[in-house]
């Protein structure tokens, strides 16, 4: 068979033949085969694309083992220490707080009171100062305040915004029903004595029978001035 070929291509042409399978089965590079003229060059790569077929893709191949773990890099320098901030500005001292159990002259504290009952005849409500307010005086008639009552000068204020006088402890109803003495609702003091508290007042309003009664409102007590 080997003597057909050469008689039908001639040494020649069987050379390249032989060296055209040679490279479509083995993947060599035209340009590396020696002793081939262009023309030769030219045949090879001809008959080893007849004859050159792509075969199926092989399978997957396994994962391949895990490599170690590099070894742990050296520690880097120590970076140098900034610079010392500036010092902050000193703050402004805050105001002295109270040192002692008694309100300043012409000073004010104000407050909430509130009570409610029904079906016993009276109910309190009670009206304590934080600090000492020695000589403030409550009186029934001036400095018992309802809405809509004119303003006198023991309290100006109301049950919005209470104040006081000096010397005066203020009582604002801001709303009151089924209670209290008369048409102005006036509530007996507890605890006053001659008309002045120095620790707050206790208030006692009367129920009307059968009835719910309720009332709440604001007050205000202001030192008297130093003499």
């Amino acid at each position: 068979m080997f003597f057909r070929i050469h008689d039908k291509l001639g040494t020649a042409g069987l050379i390249v033949a032989i060296v055209a399978l040679i490279a479509a089965l083995g993947g060599t590079a035209l340009a590396a085969l020696p002793g081939l003229n262009s023309k030769q060059k030219k045949e090879v790569a001809k008959i080893a694309k007849k004859v050159a077929k792509r075969g199926p893709q092989g399978l997957q191949g396994d994962t391949g083992a895990k490599g170690d773990t590099g070894a742990k890099g050296d520690t880097g320098a120590k970076g140098d220490a900034g610079a010392t901030g500036n010092s902050g500005e000193r703050g402004e001292q805050g105001e002295p707080g109270p040192t002692e159990t008694t309100l300043p002259a012409g000073k004010t504290l104000i407050g909430t009171w509130q009570f409610a009952g029904q079906g016993d005849p009276l109910a309190f409500a009670n009206v304590s100062y934080s600090l000492r307010v020695p000589g403030a005086v409550f009186t029934i008639s001036e400095n018992w305040v309802l809405p809509g009552d004119p303003a006198n000068p023991n309290c100006p204020g109301s049950a919005q915004q209470p104040e006081a006088a000096p010397g005066n402890l203020c009582i604002y109803a801001a709303n009151i029903m089924n209670s209290g003495s008369g048409p102005r609702h006036q509530p007996e003091v507890l605890g006053m004595g001659s008309g002045g508290a120095e620790a707050g007042v206790v208030l006692e309003f009367e129920i009307e029978s059968g009835q719910l009664g309720f009332g709440y409102g604001t007050w205000a007590v202001t030192a008297p001035l130093a003499p």
